[in-house]
């Protein structure tokens, strides 16, 4: 029998989720349990850093991880204006003061921080340079951190775009299918033409399946 191009969109479909869920789901239950340190009145960056490391190392424990943290939302600590408590790599260190002032001045407008506290919801952006930390192409998973109607930052998780495609590629290629991102940029492809981050024509494809709950769409 042969199998007809819906069914190979929905085995691809179930891959993405069972990739992503998993991990974003880590971030949700890791932000919910640091949220109610900002109870407190007065919260300092060595508080946030004690309390976000538990959870980030327990996400790091994901093989398909590189890092992990808390990112606290500019203005809320006594003692800090910005806060990058994120943690990378095999031994688990934590990101270099300098490469975290780098970041510091700009995080609140990277796509990873705005768009999961501005949509209230998860997000996934990439795949991107990441020069803060690996200076590899990295998806970053970002989820909000919200309390009693309170932004309080983003628990996120970044993921080697190879990871990504090791992962799934097999399934790719079955369906001859491509994910891209919100900006129509490749995630991975079953196509060994098309790299991670190249643009893609949506008109070179017959169809167009958006990923439930991702800014990603199957393209075939």
């Amino acid at each position: 029998m042969t199998r007809t191009q819906s069914v190979g969109t929905d085995a691809v479909a179930d891959a993405v989720q069972e990739f992503f869920q998993p991990l974003l789901a880590s971030l949700r239950a890791s932000g919910d349990a640091i949220a109610p340190l900002f109870d407190s009145p007065a919260v300092t960056s060595e508080e946030v850093l004690r309390a976000s490391r538990p959870f980030a190392f327990d996400v790091l424990q994901d093989p398909h991880t590189v890092g992990a943290g808390f990112v606290v939302s500019p203005g809320l600590l006594t003692d800090e204006t910005y806060l990058l408590a994120w943690w990378q790599g095999d031994d688990k260190g934590r990101i270099p003061e300098s490469a975290a002032l780098v970041q510091s001045t700009d995080y609140s407008r990277q796509e990873w921080f705005r768009t999961a506290l501005r949509t209230g919801r998860s997000h996934v952006t990439g795949p991107y340079i990441d020069y803060v930390c690996t200076d590899e192409f990295v998806l970053t998973l970002t989820v909000p951190v919200i309390r009693a109607g309170r932004t309080l930052g983003v628990m996120g998780v970044d993921v080697l775009a190879e990871t990504i495609e090791r992962a799934l590629v097999d399934v790719f290629r079955e369906a001859h299918a491509t994910l891209v991102n919100h900006h129509d940029r490749a995630v991975l492809s079953g196509d060994p033409r098309i790299f991670a981050g190249e643009p893609v024509d949506r008109q070179d494809y017959r169809s167009a399946v958006p990923c439930t709950d991702l800014p990603f769409t199957i393209l075939t």
